[in-house]
């Protein structure tokens, strides 16, 4: 385990066929490139024909405190939140 692994406060979750050809190395990897760029909201990756869904999994108690945010800056008079992207771009290898 990795201080990046003890300070962060999400993990890393992977779902979908293959899982054991992504190395613990490159689960690493993608965790820090998951930190590194916060744009990124998942990843895909592609292994033969099958494909693993790599992704942010954060705690219920942060999507709690993320909720009552977003309940109490909709009551200070905003009538919209616009969530955009930094990038479009896809990462390819």
């Amino acid at each position: 385990m990795s201080l990046d692994d003890r300070t962060r406060t999400w993990q890393l979750v992977m779902t979908g066929y293959d899982l054991r050809h992504v190395t613990l190395e490159t689960q690493a990897d993608m965790a820090r490139l998951l930190d590194l760029d916060p744009s990124i909201s998942h990843l895909t990756l592609e292994i033969g024909d099958d494909r693993v869904h790599v992704a942010r999994d954060w705690p219920s108690d942060q999507y709690e405190e993320a909720d009552r945010l977003i309940d109490r800056i909709a009551a200070s008079g905003m009538s919209a939140i616009v969530s955009t992207m930094a990038t479009a771009n896809p990462l390819a290898v």
